[in-house]
């Protein structure tokens, strides 16, 4: 006697490890969000108080909040580690290496990299997505960072499978 039945099972099973690895990337190709900046959130790591300009090795955590469309939607964590310093009188750019992990419904997405920034200046920046969790496991792509004003940045995400 032949397993026939098994060729339907394993056709079911096909599909619904399909369908599975397939939601990890579906949604948009492409995700705005808003970081609104949050009260007292800088906070600085080892002798780094801000008290000085920073300088090569110096670090600091934000912790922000993510809105879509008006409404809150999640948090975003970045590390802020100063590969070269403003210098004292901040008249020269610095290279910063950034390492933000974004909690958004459904999982997370992280991106890392390098940018300069000018003191007091506005940042345009983009960083590769390296990695994530849940929906966002197999996802890379790029975001754009780009500053709005002095609290609030534009996240503009290009999400790859």
């Amino acid at each position: 006697m032949r397993k026939y039945w098994l060729v339907p099972v394993l056709v079911a099973t096909l599909a619904a490890v399909w369908a599975w690895t397939a939601s990890a990337t579906d949604g948009p190709g492409t995700l705005t969000l808003i970081e609104v900046g949050l009260p007292k959130n800088d906070r600085p790591l080892g002798d780094f108080t801000f008290d000085r300009p920073p300088v090569s090795g110096d670090q600091f955590v934000v912790k922000n909040a993510l809105f879509e469309t008006g409404r809150r939607v999640g948090r975003v964590e970045v590390l802020h580690t100063f590969i070269t310093g403003f210098g004292p009188t901040f008249s020269r750019k610095a290279t910063v290496l950034f390492v933000a992990q974004l909690f958004v419904p459904g999982g997370t997405i992280l991106a890392e990299g390098y940018g300069q920034v000018v003191a007091d200046g506005p940042a345009k920046l983009t960083f590769p997505i390296v990695g994530g969790t849940g929906r966002y496991a197999d996802v890379r792509g790029s975001i754009n960072v780009r500053t709005l004003s002095e609290n609030k940045t534009r996240l503009d995400l290009a999400l790859l499978p």
